[in-house]
């Protein structure tokens, strides 16, 4: 069953969906269905822009905190296994269009603070690793993809270090970073709220954390509905302003800006995720923005995220 944009169930019956839920960040029961879609588990094939297919599940909204969540939610061990095993072809053919994204969150970064000790949480194939590492920060990684990780690796040389391990494995010290990023991350994992104090308590006191996530009530995710392109299968998280900020609350951080930035992309590739998402002309587009004149051809495309700013408060726990 497919609901029409911008349709909602008043009472939905919960009672296809695999596990009893409540709201993974404010933990609260009132909820509404807010697409419906097939639950069934994760494999590494549905994960990353290699994926054949695009299936989002049941997403669910929370009414108390407007919090949207896939229904089925993989423990973590499964989800940090699939990812482990990633295809990233696709994302590397993109290098160019992400190299141009990374330089763009630096500036937002550098708005706030200019030097220090950097940890990037899922920092991929190190392109901002790499782009603040020449600003000459100090910086971490950390990548479950062994792929990615290695990638990471290379591009770095030995001006940095790139755990390839889940960041709850990776036996960082609390309070040693001046800065924490979180480009496109929040939305993968199953506690948020957790995975965010978890983050929260690597910062030094007066340390910056900038997230980037989905937003469920941007102009793009109101205009396409089931055709927006950031509904995927390993998306497991959805926000809004109202509750990417009271997700920084819980993790006791106190928010100073938030915004909107334009990721780079291939026209190829644009039309590429677009015509997964049955979006019309796509299929002739992509055939279109192949061709040798176009294929190097990228974009700024805001595509309905939003990010937040953080600073951690002295005395925090």
């Amino acid at each position: 069953m497919k609901l029409e944009h911008g349709a909602r169930l008043p009472n939905p019956s919960l009672a296809n969906v695999p596990r009893a839920v409540a709201c993974p960040l404010c933990s609260g029961t009132d909820l509404e269905t807010y697409l419906c879609g097939d639950d069934r588990k994760l494999d590494a094939a549905d994960l990353g822009s290699s994926r054949k297919e695009i299936s989002h599940g049941t997403i669910l909204r929370c009414r108390t905190c407007c919090f949207g969540f896939r229904a089925f939610r993989s423990p973590d061990d499964e989800v940090s296994a699939l990812y482990r095993k990633l295809d990233a072809s696709v994302y590397e053919r993109e290098s160019r269009g992400r190299d141009k994204t990374a330089r763009r969150h630096l500036r937002i970064v550098r708005r706030f603070v200019s030097a220090g000790r950097l940890l990037d949480v899922g920092c991929a194939s190190g392109s901002f690793l790499r782009c603040a590492a020449d600003s000459g920060w100090q910086v971490v990684g950390v990548e479950p993809s062994e792929v990615l990780c290695a990638k990471a690796r290379a591009s770095l040389g030995d001006r940095g270090e790139v755990f390839c391990v889940p960041l709850q494995n990776a036996g960082l010290a609390p309070a040693s970073f001046d800065a924490l990023t979180l480009w496109d991350v929040l939305e993968h994992v199953t506690e948020p709220r957790a995975f965010m104090q978890l983050c929260a308590s690597l910062l030094k006191p007066g340390g910056y954390f900038f997230v980037n996530v989905p937003d469920l009530d941007s102009l793009p995710a109101r205009l396409l509905g089931e055709r927006w392109p950031l509904l995927l299968a390993e998306h497991l998280n959805y926000f809004n302003r109202a509750s990417l900020r009271r997700c920084g609350e819980l993790a006791q951080l106190r928010a100073i800006a938030f915004g909107q930035r334009p990721a780079s992309f291939s026209l190829e590739y644009l039309f590429y995720r677009l015509r997964q998402h049955r979006v019309p002309g796509a299929t002739l587009g992509q055939a279109i923005a192949s061709t040798p004149f176009l294929k190097n051809v990228s974009l700024p495309v805001f595509l309905g995220e939003s990010y937040g700013v953080w600073t951690r408060p002295a005395g925090a726990s």
